[in-house]
């Protein structure tokens, strides 16, 4: 959202590509408002996927050993 106004004043052209307005963004850095320049210099990976709205990849979390069985009741005929 912070570089909503810079988007469009400095990449236009570019919407709706996500990956060339991030281009066209960090092209453009020393004219982004101060928001904007913010996100890119922190140099946060996730931080610039949440500028172009996707989700963050996150690894998956494994539990120690194999997933244990669940158990059903057998029925009585």
């Amino acid at each position: 959202m912070a570089c909503t106004p810079d988007v469009f004043r400095l990449c236009g052209a570019q919407i709706p590509d996500a990956d060339r307005i991030v281009a066209c963004l960090r092209a453009n850095v020393p004219q982004l408002s101060p928001g904007c320049r913010a996100v890119f210099d922190t140099g946060d990976p996730q931080q610039t996927a949440r500028q172009r709205g996707r989700a963050p990849q996150s690894r998956p979390q494994y539990e120690a050993g194999p997933p244990r069985r669940q158990q059903f009741p057998l029925e009585d005929d």
